[in-house]
C-alpha cells in the first residue's frame, strides 16, 4: 500500500544552460498589483550570457526564445555585452533592436539608464530637450542594433530567478557598464504621469507591467507580465 500523504518531490531545477525567455500572460495589465512599468521594446528577444575562458579572456552567446543560437549573427552586439560585463558570470534576458541607437529631431532615445529618486527624466535623455508630440520618423534600420537588457537571471553562479523582480533590478544596475551597444531599460513605479506620453513621442506603442515582487520563469511558459497600449491622450 502507499504510503498516504507523501509529498511529491519537488521537481529538480532547469540547467540555467536549458533557459528560456519568460513568456507575456494573459493578465490584463491594471491587475498586475504593484507593478513595476517599463517601455515596450521591440525586435528579437534573447538571453544573454556572458562568461571568460580558461585563459581570463571575456565572451559572451545570445540565444532566442526556441533556444536557437543567434551569436554569430550579432557577433559585435555579443562582443559588446562581453566587454561591458562587471562579473565572471551573468545571464541576462533583454532585446536586441535599433530602437536604443535612433535619433529623432529634438530627442535622441539614448534610453541607457535605470531611473533614480527624481532622475528620471534626466539619466533618460541626458540633459536632452522633450518633445511632447507625435514623432515623423520610422525606425532606421541602417542604426545600430543595440542589447537593451530587462533582467537579471544569474549572476557569478547564482540563480536570481527566485528574488523579486526589484531586487534583480538592483543587480542588475551594477551589473553592466552601459554604452552604445550595450543599455539598461529605464522603468518607473506609478504613478507613471506624463512619462507615458513622453514614451510614446519618442516612438515607444506600449508599455510593460511586471509585479514588483514577481519571480522569474525560466521555462519559456507565460509569466505574470502584462502589456498595454500607450494611447494618444
Amino acid at each position: 500500500m502507499p504510503f498516504l500523504g507523501r509529498k511529491a518531490a519537488p521537481p529538480a531545477p532547469i540547467d540555467p544552460a536549458d533557459w528560456r525567455p519568460q513568456a507575456f500572460g494573459h493578465k490584463r495589465a491594471r491587475a498586475i498589483s504593484d507593478p513595476v512599468i517599463e517601455p515596450g521594446w521591440s525586435g528579437l528577444r534573447v538571453l544573454a550570457r556572458a562568461g571568460r575562458g580558461p585563459d581570463g579572456s571575456t565572451y559572451a552567446t545570445l540565444c532566442d526564445e526556441k533556444g536557437v543560437d543567434c551569436t554569430a549573427e550579432f557577433e559585435n552586439v555579443a562582443t559588446a555585452i562581453a566587454q561591458a560585463s562587471l562579473a565572471d558570470e551573468l545571464v541576462l534576458d533583454g532585446w536586441l533592436s535599433v530602437e536604443p541607437t535612433q535619433k529623432s529631431e529634438g530627442v535622441a532615445s539614448t534610453l541607457i539608464e535605470t531611473p533614480s529618486k527624481g532622475q528620471f527624466l534626466t539619466q533618460m535623455f541626458g540633459g536632452g530637450r522633450i518633445r511632447q508630440q507625435e514623432p515623423s520618423r520610422k525606425l532606421d534600420t541602417q542604426r545600430p542594433i543595440a542589447f537593451v537588457a530587462v533582467d537579471l537571471l544569474l549572476i557569478d553562479g547564482t540563480s536570481l530567478v527566485d528574488l523579486p523582480l526589484l531586487e534583480r533590478k538592483r543587480l542588475l544596475d551594477g551589473a553592466l557598464q552601459v554604452g552604445e551597444l550595450v543599455r539598461i531599460t529605464p522603468y518607473v513605479r506609478p504613478p507613471i504621469g506624463s512619462l507615458a506620453m513622453t514614451w510614446r513621442a519618442i516612438g515607444f506603442r506600449e508599455m510593460v507591467y511586471k509585479p514588483a515582487n514577481g519571480r522569474y520563469l525560466p521555462t519559456g511558459e507565460p509569466g505574470d507580465w502584462a502589456t498595454a497600449l500607450i494611447t494618444s491622450r
